[in-house]
């Protein structure tokens, strides 16, 4: 499991220490490790011709994310439980849009693109992590 508070990543055990540390919990690899989210995966993988891997991400109210960054891969992101609040700057010349991801909602967020998450209450997501380069399949 790893604990991410605002730019820190620690990588801690699964234990009761840990989780009763308030921060946004990521659980990596899901596409190696849950069947199901290997099947997804490696159909998307097969579709696109792309490397995928899967992270969820579990947090409470006011946990704090990673603030604006970007990433070098396509996200397709799924939300299972609760609410995020993405802010994303498509346009660099302005503000960020917002845009609220609810339960069963999948957004699709291209690489390259600066995005902020803010937690309104309880909320897990999943990130599909679409590689850039071709694969092999």
């Amino acid at each position: 499991m790893t604990l991410i508070d605002g730019m820190d990543f620690q990588r801690m055990p699964t234990d009761d220490a840990a989780v009763a540390l308030r921060r946004t919990r990521s659980y990596e690899n899901l596409h190696i490790h849950v069947d199901w989210i290997r099947l997804a995966s490696r159909s998307l993988e097969l579709a696109l011709g792309r490397r995928v891997t899967c992270a969820a991400y579990a947090s409470q109210a006011g946990d704090t994310s990673l603030g604006p960054h970007d990433d070098a891969w396509d996200g397709v992101i799924v939300q299972l439980e609760g609410a995020k609040r993405w802010h994303v700057w498509t346009d660099r010349y302005k503000g960020p849009r917002e845009i609220v991801t609810r339960v069963g909602d999948v957004m699709v967020l291209p690489r390259g693109v600066p995005h902020d998450v803010h937690t309104p209450g309880r909320s897990l997501h999943l990130a599909l992590a679409v590689d850039p380069t071709l694969t092999r399949a």
